[in-house]
């Protein structure tokens, strides 16, 4: 399961695009939700650890969803 931002966060993705290289946090949150993914796709693991996998993929997407929307009320401001 490749991480595609435009299909999990479309209404951010441009936003993320162009921040993601220059904002160390971002990229940092980005390459934990491609970890997530990558371990979500790992036929080897228990249910109940790709529950907890999807349940933190889940919280990266909502945190990076918070961390642009921050970024962009700071800039309009």
């Amino acid at each position: 399961m490749a991480v595609d931002l435009k299909e999990e966060i479309p209404e951010l993705s441009d936003a993320l695009s162009g921040r993601i290289e220059t904002d160390a946090l971002l990229k940092e949150v980005v390459e934990d939700l491609k970890k997530a993914s990558e371990l979500l796709d790992d036929v080897s693991i228990t249910a109940s650890e790709r529950a907890e996998w999807a349940h933190i993929r889940s919280e990266l997407v909502n945190e990076l969803r918070r961390m642009v929307k921050r970024n962009l009320r700071s800039i309009s401001n």
